[in-house]
């Protein structure tokens, strides 16, 4: 699907594990209906419904929880 425009919305962090996420903003035609699950831990980052998608790229790993051996 062709995007109108994209601009760069800065740094988000996962609530979980503390990945950062450049993210950029995608703007399309019509209505896109999607999530976003963090690469490190699987904890959902965010969820939309709409014209503007958000693309998420992981530039600082965080810590997973779900991989610790003891």
């Amino acid at each position: 699907m062709a995007t109108w425009s994209s601009e760069r919305a800065g740094k988000e962090s996962c609530h979980e594990c503390g990945s950062v996420y450049e993210v950029t903003i995608h703007y399309f035609p019509i209505r896109d209906s999607d999530y976003f699950n963090c690469e490190v831990c699987g904890y959902e980052m965010r969820r939309w419904n709409d014209t503007e998608s958000p693309g998420f790229k992981l530039v600082e790993r965080g810590q997973s929880r779900k991989n610790e051996t003891t």
